[in-house]
This record gives structure tokens, C-alpha cells and sequence, in this order.
């Protein structure tokens, strides 16, 4: 009997060596050709309902390189020239740096350039943008942007669409935290096919003592969407807190919540199509969280010549909601 079990353990063995040469066999070394590092301008530009056209150029990085804070700041450029054109006006725009804002005035800062305030000083950068009234953005308007940095040419357009406002928003608390909850909106999207929103949010007032107010405007995981599923429907939605989302000084079941007493100014937009196919594909990128599994995405731009980014039209609403029954 012993002899068989001996046996048994033999050939076992014999056909796990078989077959892992029979896998090393098949194996074939993949030789891939990772192309250099090549660099390119990135446009983040927008022009907004009553706002002058803000415009952030920088360049792309090495992913190959060590990256920072410095390196980051360190790649803001200031010495292109931007012209603007809605078809009959014309504008060049000007440059304005962190560094020409005045002291007390960094939270103003945080507003304006989408920055948070304690780096509006750490680091020098600079935007480009006009007080010309004539390029203040107005909806159902297009506008078109010309960069030149560096004997290159790169232009971008984009429209400013009718806005379409919230019919209401609330706050509802969650039943299993009665004192933290979800902000909702209720929407009427036009019968018109294509209409593109962005949701984008800023606490005024926090808590009973209102402390901790934001100084900018933050977005949600994925803050756009667009009408492909509910093209003329009338229907509820709700948006998360980007601020409460991965602190670890919040309990975790009322993380992404908002506490009872907030007070929260909630931005909604309409955009053209070629910044919602901007965003999306943005969003889906980020939050595949790099997993292998996901499918590879290519962001489109809008920016000529080989740029990356955008330059978007938003038109904007406000309206307020009070975290509260």
C-alpha cells in the first residue's frame, strides 16, 4: 500500500514539473516601446454667466519624474498672449498673478482662481482674464480664445447655453442619521436633446456657531451629467458633500453628508457639449482610481494644435439651501 501511495506522490510530482515546463515554455518576454516625454501647454479656461473668462496655462508633467507642490506651481506660464473674440468684440487679455493680491485677501483669491487660500501666497502663478464688460459672459454667446506662447499658435471656442435652472432644492436627512443628509434638486430638462449640467457647491455657514466657511467652490465626485437618459423629464436628484467625503475627523457613516445648520450655495450650469465630453471623460478617469481593470481613457480637448484641457462656457445659477427641516 505504501508502495502506491509513494507512487502516487511520484507522478504528482512528475506532472507539476511537466506542466509548469509546459507554461515556461509558452511564456514570451513583451518588450514594450513607452514613448518619451513630450511637452505640451494645458489650458484650464472657463467663462462664466457675469464673469469676466479666467485662463490657467500650464504644462504637462513626467509621470516619470518626481512631482510636488513646487514642481506643479513651478509649471504656470506667464508670458503667453491670449486674445478673445465673441465674433464681433475683441480683447487681449492680461496677466494677473497671486502675487498682485493684496495681503487679507487671499480667501477673495481662493473664490477667483478655484485655489485653496493657504497656497495663493506659498506659490507664485498667474491667470489671464479681462474687466472688459464686453466679455463679462452672456448665455446663448460664443466665444473664441488665441494663445501664442512660444512661436505657437493654439485656439479653443466654446458657447455659453440658455441656462436651465433648478425648479427647487432641499436638504433631506438620512433616516439612519436623522441630523445629516443629502442635498436634492428637482429639475425640468428641456425636450431638446443635449442639454450638459455641472454641480459645484460652497458652505457659507457651517453648524450652529457658523464656523468654517469655504472660500471656493467645490465639486462632487463626478459633478457632470447630461440628459442622454431623461431628455424632456421632470425628476429628483441628489449630490453628496465634497468636503465631508474622506476626512477621517468625521464619523464614517456621515461621511459625504451634510450636517444639520449648513448653509449652502449650490452652483448649477448648463454646458456645451464639448465641456461636458471634457468633464465626463475627466471624471471617469479619476474615479477608476487607476485600476487595471478599468478601460483606458483618452480625454478629448477642445484646444488646438495638440494643447490639453479646455476652455468651457458655463451658464450659471445660484440658490441657496438651509440644512434643515
Amino acid at each position: 500500500m505504501e508502495f502506491f501511495v509513494l507512487k502516487y506522490r511520484i507522478v504528482s510530482v512528475w506532472l507539476i514539473l511537466i506542466t509548469m515546463a509546459i507554461f515556461h515554455a509558452c511564456q514570451k518576454d513583451i518588450k514594450m516601446d513607452i514613448p518619451g516625454f513630450e511637452e505640451k501647454l494645458v489650458v484650464d479656461g472657463r467663462i462664466e454667466t457675469g464673469l469676466p473668462p479666467l485662463i490657467l496655462l500650464t504644462t504637462n508633467r513626467n509621470i516619470f519624474e518626481e512631482n510636488s507642490l513646487d514642481s506643479l506651481f513651478g509649471s504656470y506660464i506667464s508670458d503667453a498672449i491670449i486674445t478673445i473674440s465673441d465674433g464681433t468684440n475683441f480683447d487681449t487679455l492680461q496677466t494677473i498673478c497671486s502675487s498682485d493680491i493684496p495681503a487679507g485677501y487671499e480667501d477673495l483669491g481662493a473664490f477667483v482662481f478655484g485655489i485653496p487660500s493657504n497656497l495663493i501666497k506659498k506659490f507664485k502663478f498667474c491667470a489671464y482674464s479681462t474687466l472688459n464688460p464686453l466679455f463679462f459672459g452672456r448665455e446663448n454667446t460664443s466665444y473664441t480664445i488665441t494663445i501664442s506662447h512660444k512661436g505657437k499658435k493654439y485656439q479653443a471656442s466654446t458657447t455659453i447655453p440658455v441656462a436651465v435652472p433648478l425648479d427647487s432644492i432641499y436638504w433631506k436627512p438620512e433616516k439612519s442619521t436623522p441630523n445629516h443628509g443629502l442635498i436634492y434638486g428637482k429639475l425640468s430638462d428641456p425636450t431638446t436633446i443635449g442639454n450638459s449640467y455641472f454641480w459645484e457647491v460652497i458652505r457659507i455657514k457651517r453648524g450652529k456657531n457658523n464656523q468654517n466657511v469655504d472660500t471656493r467652490f467645490y465639486r462632487t465626485r463626478n459633478p457632470v451629467f447630461d440628459d442622454n437618459f431623461f431628455n424632456g423629464k421632470t425628476f429628483d436628484f441628489w449630490y453628496e458633500n465634497p468636503r465631508a467625503r474622506f476626512s477621517d475627523s468625521i464619523p464614517e457613516n456621515v461621511r459625504g453628508l451634510y450636517p444639520r445648520n449648513d448653509s449652502v450655495v449650490v452652483k448649477f450650469s448648463s454646458i456645451d457639449k464639448n465641456t461636458y465630453n471634457y468633464f465626463s471623460n475627466k471624471y471617469a478617469q479619476i474615479n477608476s482610481g487607476g485600476s487595471p481593470f478599468a478601460s483606458p481613457i483618452n480625454i478629448p480637448s477642445n484646444i488646438t494644435n495638440g494643447a490639453l484641457g479646455v476652455f468651457g462656457g458655463f451658464a450659471t445659477t445660484y440658490q441657496l439651501v438651509i440644512c434643515n427641516d
